[in-house]
C-alpha cells in the first residue's frame, strides 16, 4: 500500500533513474512533467480522502459483528442547532457522537454538560477548524488540539482520545502533531454530505442506500437539513435493521484517556 514515506521514496528512484538515462540519451521534458504530476495526484489524493491511510492510519469504520452503526456530528456545538439535535436523539433514545471545536466549546459548556449526562461521546475537531488549518506549523496544530482538549477536560473532567480531522485531510505535519498528542484519529465510512444536499428527502435516501453494518456516519450538528431530517434518518437506519451505537462502542476502542 502507498503510503507518503514510501511514495517519495519511489519516486525519489524513478527520478534518479530518468536523470541518469536523460543523461545518455537525451529524454524529453514531458517526461518529466508526467511523473512530476503523477507525484502531486498521488500527494493530493493520499492527503483529501481519509480513508487512504496515506499520512497516518485513520480509523474510518467498525469492526461489528453486529448489527451497529455509529452517528457523528461535526462543527458545533451551537445553541440553536445542537440543542435540537440533542433532543430528537433523546427522543429516539439514540447515542452519539460529537466531533466538537474548541473555540465553540467555549461559548456553550452547557450543551458539552448536557451531551456528557445524556450518554453521548465527545471527540475533539481542533480549536478553530480554521480554512488554513492543513498549512498550521505542527506546533500550533498540537496547540489546537490540546487547548480543545484543555477546555472540554475543564467541562466534563475527562480527556478526550478521538480526533476528528478537519475537513478530513491528513498531512505529514498533522500526522506528527497526533502521534505527540497521543490523539487516534478518527475518520468515517459514510459522509452524508449534509453540508451539499438541501433536499431531506434526498438525505434521507442517500443514507438509507448507503448505510451496512459498522458503518461510521458523517453529519454536522449545524446543517438545518440535518436537523429537519434526523427523525426520518434514525427511523430509516432501524427499518434496515442496524441500532445506532455509540462510537467508542462500535470501535470497542476507549474515547477518553
Amino acid at each position: 500500500m502507498l503510503n507518503y514515506k514510501n511514495t517519495l521514496l519511489l519516486f525519489g528512484i524513478l527520478f534518479a533513474i530518468t536523470g541518469v538515462v536523460d543523461y545518455y540519451f537525451d529524454i524529453p521534458v514531458w517526461v518529466y512533467a508526467i511523473l512530476a504530476g503523477s507525484l502531486l495526484s498521488i500527494l493530493f489524493f493520499g492527503s483529501y480522502f481519509i480513508h487512504s491511510n496515506f499520512h497516518i492510519p485513520v480509523i474510518c469504520h467498525g469492526v461489528s459483528t453486529k448489527n451497529e452503526i455509529a452517528l457523528t456530528f461535526d462543527d458545533g456545538p451551537e445553541e440553536n442547532h445542537t440543542s435540537k439535535i440533542l433532543d430528537i436523539l433523546k427522543l429516539n433514545h439514540v447515542p452519539a457522537t460529537f466531533f466538537c471545536i474548541g473555540s465553540k466549546v467555549v461559548k456553550n459548556h452547557s450543551l458539552i454538560k448536557r451531551m456528557e449526562a445524556e450518554g453521548h461521546l465527545i471527540g475533539n475537531h481542533s480549536y478553530t477548524h480554521h480554512f488554513f488549518f492543513d498549512l498550521f506549523t505542527k506546533n500550533k496544530m498540537k496547540k489546537e488540539l490540546e487547548d480543545t482538549n484543555q477546555i472540554v477536560e475543564e467541562v466534563i473532567s475527562k480527556k478526550m482520545k478521538f480526533f476528528r480531522p478537519p475537513y478530513g485531510v491528513t498531512t505529514p505535519v498533522l500526522a506528527k502533531a497526533i502521534r505527540e498528542t497521543g490523539m487516534l484519529p478518527v475518520g468515517w465510512s459514510v459522509r452524508s454530505m449534509d453540508t451539499v444536499i438541501k433536499s431531506e428527502t434526498k438525505l434521507v435516501e442517500k443514507l438509507s442506500a448507503d448505510i451496512k453494518p459498522g458503518d461510521v456516519i458523517l453529519l454536522h450538528d449545524t446543517a438545518r437539513v440535518t436537523i429537519d431530517s434526523l427523525e426520518l434518518i434514525i427511523s430509516a437506519i432501524r427499518k434496515k435493521g442496524l441500532n445506532p451505537v455509540r462510537l467508542d462502542h462500535l470501535l470497542k476502542m476507549e474515547a477518553y484517556g
